[in-house]
Formats: C-alpha cells, sequence, structure tokens
C-alpha cells in the first residue's frame, strides 16, 4: 500500500497546479486602455473590466503580434505583478513614467511593475499589447491592446475584415481600443461617464464611441493630461440613508441595496450616521460623504475603496482599524490610536498634516524636566547626532507648543517618521489629516551616537515587516526592500506587554514569525549608509487590532528567559535549513543597542564570534549534538537570576542543558527545571554560561566537550576573549609567517579585553 501514496500525492499535486493555473486566467476584454502620454517619460492607464485574481502577473508590450499567437522582439516589456489581493472590476491602475526605470517614479499604483528591453510609447505612432504567458515573450493569452495613431500596423497583422488582430483573440471594439483622432497623438484620456453602464463589458461601447469621450493632445505636450484620474468605473448606485440602523452593512439602510465594490456610493447628511463594526470589511468603487456627515470605522474593521474617497464631512477610525484607497482620496479623516497605559510608546502619524501643536492641546502629553517654557513635554523624536544615550529623545518644550508668545513650532508629524509619546492618562491619541498616498520615503543617517533611525508606518493601514506575513516568498516587506541599506536586516519594536508589562524592545527579522506593523506603529531600524528608508504604498492591507500581528512560525526553537524578581528578558534561537553557525544577516538579530542594557540576556554566534549580542540567533536544523552557544548576561551583583527556556516544534530527543563554567555545572532546563544563583560578582557578557543541545545527560563528568573559548576582535584595537572564568592564562600571537607579534598573560575573568598593537591587515593565529 506504501507505494500507492506517492502517486495520490503527484495526482493531488497536477489538480492543485490546474486549479492554480485555471483562476489565473485572463481573458480578452477583462481590461482597456483609458489614458496614455506619450512625452516625458511615458504614462498610460487601464481599467480592469473583470476582477484579477491575487498574484497574477500581465505583460504589457510594444513589440507587435506576430500573426500566429505570439509577439516580435526587439522593442519592450512591462512586467505587472498584480499583488497579494485581487483586483475589483472597475479599478483604475496607472502606470508611471514606464520607459525610464531609473527614474524613482517608476511603477504603478497597484501592485510592482519590472521592465526588460526598452519599452517606449513615442509621440507619433505606436501600439500596446496586454498578454498573459509563461513568460515576457511567450504569450498564451492576449487580453487588451490600443492603437495609438492611424496606422494599426503597429499592433500587428488583421485578418480581412480588418478589426480582428490575427491569431491574438482581440477585436477592435471589445478588446481593443483605437485612438486615432490624429495621426501621431501626445496624448490622450477617456472622459466620459464612469457610473453610466449596467455590465462592465458595456463601457467597452464608450470607450470606442466617438471622439468626444476622450481629450486627445496633438502636437503638444501629452504631460498636460496628468495625473490620470483613478476615479473608479461603477456599475451600481446607492445612497446611505440609516432607515433601520447605523450599522453600514444592513441592506435597508442604504436606497439601492449594500455597496460593493462595483458602487458609486453617497453618504448625506441623515440623521443616522453609518458605523462600520462587526468585523465587517466595507467595499466601496467611489464614496463621497457629505458635509455635516461622518463614517465611523471602529476597532478591527476595514473599509476598501477602489477609486475615489470625497470626505467633504469627516470619517473617523478607532484604533487596529485600517482603510484602502486604490485611488485618491480628498478630505481629512481622524485616525484613534489606543495607548493603554502612561509608559512611553513609540508611535508615528498615519496621516499628512497633524501639527505638533495641535496633538499637544487636544492630547495632554505628559510634562517632564525643566521649567517654563523649557520643560520637556511627552513628544520626541530620536536624534542619533548625540554621544550620550540620555541626549538622543530631542523633546519638544513647553514653550513650542503652548500657544503663547507667537514662538509655537509649525511642525507636523512627519509621514514615515516615528515619535516616543507619553500621556499623562491613559487613552487615545487621534492624528487628524489626509491619506497618504503615495510611497513614503524617510532619510536614514548615521550619527555620532549610533546608527538607529526611528521610523513609523505612515498608513492607516497594516504594512508587512518580514516576509512571512503575507505567508507569501515575495520580498515585498520592509526588511526585504532596505535591506541594502540596514547594518543588519531587523526591526526593534517597542513591545508594552514585554518585561512582564513594564514594556522593553523586541528585535524581530526573517526568522521570526510574520509580522504586520499597524497604523499608528513607530519602530527602529540601524542604517549601514546614509540612504533613504521606502515603504511602498502598495505594501498596504487589512489585519487586525494588533500593534504587531503575528503568525506562528513552524521552525524549531528555543525561548530563553531571564527574570531577577523585577523584571523579565528573553532571546530566541531558531532551527532554520541553510542559515550557519556564523552571522546569517536577516535570520540573526542584535538586541537593541540604543538604550543601556543594565539587565540582559542573549547569545553570541557558534562560530564566527562578530561580538553581537544576538535576541535572536538562526542555526542548522541538524547537528544538534556539536553546537555549544555561548550564553550572555548582563546583570548586578547580588541579584538572584533565574533562566528558563522554552521549546516550540523541537525534537524530542534533545535535551536542553545551561552550562555555568563558574562551578562546571550543568543544569537541565526544561518544563519542570530551570537554573537559578544569587551573582556574586556584576555580569556583563559572554563567557560564564554555554547552552548545549544533546540527546546525553550532561554532567561535570563531560566538562571535557565544553572547552568553549571565543576569541574575536571587536576593532583593530582590542582583541575579547570569552569562556576563560578563572587562573592565569598566557597569550601568544603569531602572523602568518610564524613571526610572534604579541606575548602576554591575564587572570580569567569570563570576558577579557586585550589590547593589540598597530596591525595591518592580515591573518593572524592565537
Amino acid at each position: 500500500m506504501n507505494k500507492n501514496y506517492p502517486f495520490k500525492a503527484y495526482i493531488c499535486l497536477i489538480f492543485i497546479v490546474s486549479l492554480f493555473l485555471k483562476s489565473h486566467a485572463q481573458s480578452p476584454g477583462d481590461i482597456a486602455f483609458i489614458a496614455f502620454n506619450a512625452d516625458g517619460d511615458d504614462d498610460f492607464a487601464i481599467v480592469v473590466l473583470t476582477e484579477l485574481a491575487a498574484n497574477s502577473t500581465i505583460y504589457i508590450t510594444d513589440n507587435e503580434s506576430d500573426g500566429a499567437g505570439g509577439i516580435t522582439s526587439g522593442e519592450g516589456t512591462l512586467t505587472w505583478f498584480t499583488g497579494t489581493t485581487s483586483i475589483k472590476a472597475g479599478t483604475v491602475v496607472v502606470f508611471t513614467d514606464v520607459d525610464n526605470g531609473t527614474n524613482p517614479n517608476f511603477g504603478v499604483s497597484i501592485g510592482l511593475l519590472s521592465e526588460t528591453g526598452g519599452f517606449k510609447i513615442p509621440a507619433s505612432k505606436e501600439g500596446i499589447l496586454a498578454f498573459v504567458g509563461t513568460d515576457d515573450s511567450s504569450p498564451t493569452s492576449f487580453i487588451a491592446a490600443i492603437q495609438i495613431g492611424n496606422d494599426p500596423s503597429n499592433l500587428g497583422p488583421f485578418d480581412g475584415d480588418e478589426i480582428t488582430l490575427t491569431n491574438t483573440g482581440l477585436v477592435i471594439g471589445t478588446s481593443i481600443i483605437v485612438v486615432d483622432s490624429s495621426a501621431s497623438p501626445d496624448g490622450a484620456v477617456y472622459n466620459a461617464s464612469r457610473a453610466s453602464q449596467t455590465s462592465y463589458n458595456e463601457y467597452y461601447t464608450l470607450l470606442i464611441d466617438d471622439d468626444s469621450n476622450w481629450t486627445n493632445v496633438v502636437n503638444g505636450d501629452g504631460e498636460t493630461l496628468l495625473p490620470f484620474s483613478s476615479e473608479a468605473f461603477t456599475i451600481h448606485t446607492t445612497i446611505w440613508t440609516g432607515t433601520t440602523s447605523n450599522v453600514w452593512n444592513i441592506s435597508s439602510n442604504w436606497s439601492n441595496g449594500l455597496p460593493t465594490s462595483s458602487s458609486l456610493a453617497t453618504v448625506p447628511d441623515v440623521t443616522t450616521s453609518p458605523v462600520i463594526n462587526s468585523g465587517t470589511e466595507a467595499v466601496v468603487g467611489n464614496m463621497t460623504i457629505d458635509t455635516g456627515e461622518n463614517l465611523t470605522i471602529n476597532s478591527d474593521n476595514s473599509m476598501s475603496v477602489s477609486g475615489l474617497l470625497t470626505i467633504n464631512g469627516s470619517l473617523e477610525m478607532n484604533s487596529g482599524s485600517s482603510l484602502l484607497v486604490s485611488g485618491t482620496s480628498t478630505g481629512n479623516i481622524t485616525y484613534n490610536r489606543t495607548l493603554g497605559t502612561t509608559n512611553w510608546y513609540l508611535v508615528s502619524s498615519p496621516v499628512s498634516g497633524q501639527a505638533i501643536v495641535d496633538f499637544y492641546t487636544n492630547e495632554s502629553p505628559a510634562l517632564g524636566d525643566g521649567v517654563g517654557d523649557a520643560q520637556n513635554i511627552g513628544i520626541a523624536p530620536y536624534d542619533n547626532s548625540q554621544v550620550l544615550v540620555t541626549d538622543r529623545w530631542n523633546y519638544y518644550t513647553e514653550g513650542q507648543v503652548d500657544g503663547e508668545g507667537g514662538d509655537d513650532t509649525t511642525d507636523t508629524f512627519i509621514s514615515g517618521t516615528g515619535y516616543a509619546v507619553q500621556l499623562q492618562a491613559s487613552g487615545n491619541i487621534s492624528f487628524t489629516g489626509t491619506i497618504p498616498n503615495d510611497h513614503i520615503t524617510s532619510v536614514l543617517s548615521i550619527g555620532s551616537g549610533d546608527a538607529f533611525n526611528l521610523i513609523g508606518n505612515p498608513y492607516p493601514s497594516f504594512i508587512p515587516a518580514n516576509d512571512l506575513a503575507d505567508g507569501l516568498d515575495n520580498n515585498d516587506d520592509l526588511l526585504s526592500v532596505n535591506t541594502a541599506y540596514l547594518s543588519e536586516e531587523t526591526i526593534w519594536f517597542w513591545d508594552q506587554s514585554a518585561n512582564a508589562g513594564a514594556g522593553g524592545y523586541q528585535e524581530m527579522n526573517q526568522a521570526s514569525s510574520g509580522r504586520y506593523i499597524a497604523p499608528g506603529q513607530g519602530f527602529f531600524v540601524s542604517a549601514n549608509t546614509t540612504a533613504t528608508f521606502t515603504i511602498n504604498e502598495n505594501m498596504q492591507s487589512h489585519q487586525s487590532d494588533l500593534f504587531q500581528k503575528t503568525t506562528t512560525s513552524t521552525v524549531p526553537n528555543i525561548h530563553l528567559v531571564i527574570t531577577n524578581g523585577t523584571a523579565t528578558k528573553d532571546a530566541d534561537i531558531f532551527y532554520i535549513d541553510e542559515t550557519t553557525t556564523g552571522w546569517d544577516n536577516g535570520y540573526d538579530s542584535s538586541i537593541f543597542g540604543g538604550i543601556t542594557n543594565e539587565f540582559a540576556i542573549y547569545t553570541h554566534t557558534v562560530a564566527d564570534g562578530n561580538g553581537r549580542n544576538l535576541g535572536i540567533q538562526s542555526l542548522p536544523d541538524n547537528n544538534y549534538e556539536n553546537m555549544i552557544i555561548p550564553v550572555g548576561v548582563n546583570a548586578v551583583s547580588g541579584t538572584t537570576i533565574t533562566i528558563d527556556a522554552a521549546t516550540n516544534n523541537f525534537p524530542e530527543a534533545i535535551n536542553i542543558y545551561l552550562e555555568d563554567k563558574l562551578d562546571n555545572s550543568f543544569t537541565l532546563l526544561d518544563a519542570d527545571a530551570n537554573f537559578s544563583t544569587v551573582l556574586e560578582n556584576n555580569l556583563s557578557g559572554i563567557g560564564r554560561f554555554y547552552l548545549h543541545t544533546t540527546s546525553n545527560t550532561l554532567s561535570t563528568n563531560d566538562i571535557e566537550i565544553s572547552n568553549n573559548v571565543s576569541i574575536y576582535a571587536s576593532n583593530r584595537k582590542n582583541l575579547h576573549i570569552a569562556g576563560i572564568h578563572k587562573g592565569t592564562t598566557k597569550l601568544q600571537l603569531y602572523n602568518i609567517l610564524g613571526k610572534e607579534i604579541l606575548k602576554t598573560s591575564f587572570e580569567g575573568n569570563s570576558l577579557n579585553t586585550i589590547e593589540l598593537p598597530n596591525l595591518s591587515n592580515g591573518l593572524y593565529i592565537a
């Protein structure tokens, strides 16, 4: 019977793959071109007429059809990955500066865009084809085309009927748009109704009806047509009445049923204002909130707008709610973020334009050191140019925000920048402003103090921190996009639930469970150069009401926890295929270094020690017996420390032991046992404790397997030796030719630092 299992799995795999391919199939007429600009760096727009499945890939080329179901070569092709969520029918997608891949604005309003060859829309005559295929030169189905100018040969050969593009399935009037009011137009944009049809395919009749439905630029500048409108095409109109209740998701509260992504919805000023609640994801094509009316989105609820959002009244969002606008929005929203204690939080503004002075007046931040106009208030950006740790929080002062003397700051919360905020009393903080509708960038710097930069989520929606967040290996997350500019691929959060509720910094990376960053959340990264940190607009999604949403990791891991009776700190060890015993960027992470870590637990790499204090270390998922992990502890003399270890998905046959070199002891760490001791001296660094993973039972008789001494240089002047706890040790250092460079001795104290002579770059042997 066992021989049948592979066959069954094979059949199942074929079935799944077949379904996957079917779900991503597109047909002629599923999209239509509605605008183009042939000047500058070239732009165009399409409307989706049949919903596009998530994770689709569509190719758009200015090569011609070859008449045999393929395309010619010699020009360029754009590859459009549509994104991780489906794109609803009626949605307008704008492609910007598409003939210049080096232009920072090169891209698409939804999804991701790349280019091969030299795609260009010349201000003369051109044809553009859209298709799906096995790659950018092998179509399997053509789905749309536009003829620009009066020469149809720019699309390829036509059948004798002169409307069917040979062997493509594309036909003028149902899948081909012809813009030929002039021989060589500079640009054109559809200008007729986007809300007058009852089905999406009927819009082709307006797109091809007559020239009056298009605004054409001839012998002029096509750039004058920009920006293209992202107003959605709709096939349903409905108006909020509030007849039954304030609940958005009840059909009788609307004049023509619930809005959908195909709807033009209006919320007029009526007695009962709508509330999106009960776990609802509201969807709408275009929406207007009239003057005097308010829409509320409660926590754990969301709204998606495919096209335009016009706010003449007000829109209020509560903590953990989210709003996605695929098109553009006008007017202000107010986002409320709950701060559950009077401790410090790292926050960011999910809107543009919130003034610092207004925030101070409305939110009552805590008051700090100083008196009068010089008194600090609980709003502070981070300044890494300051040498002293205590000077790096650049607090606003009473004199800058009190509304007196005419000397108040005009600062607003900067989109994409994080701030530390502390309130006088727990509660909500509110940000009022416009919705950011583009990519947000922040300047990364390396200061005299450190290289940490405080960033923040700039949107009223969630963004993925790491690659596991959306469950797809697509590198469309903050760490992957910005890794070239980071000293390590790590994000540090302030987690108020950590450290027994007192709060603490928590690191995360690509080994961590999938995590999203909520609206209003700030976080730290560490720069390796002066550069730009980018948060892409198309990273946004709906999630739940958490400062960070996590999904469970399935890899084996050890969670180390140390307590001293007051504080609690932790460190993680993951076992992941293809990681190493050395430094693995993106899978190893240091504890946050922007503070003085007086009490901490961390590890060092098993091999190739580089002095980093790791809150996360990733190791190969094999050879457990031979990997001995240095464990570092920072704690003061006289403290009772307790170290525990919890495991997830860990091999049942493997035991975890903590070795204490001070008394040559091994302590089993499991659900029923931990390590505890009273410190006779201050601890700072590695050298005393080591973690063993083994199927054996360890005791002091096994001490010979644990001569774990780490030697590494932290810089050109200092050599660190960890693991020699006591006694006199002699050290000799030789160059590669065998010449003695240094001879010295020292008394072991767990972590010794030896001053080096001036050395040239090279290999040295100790």
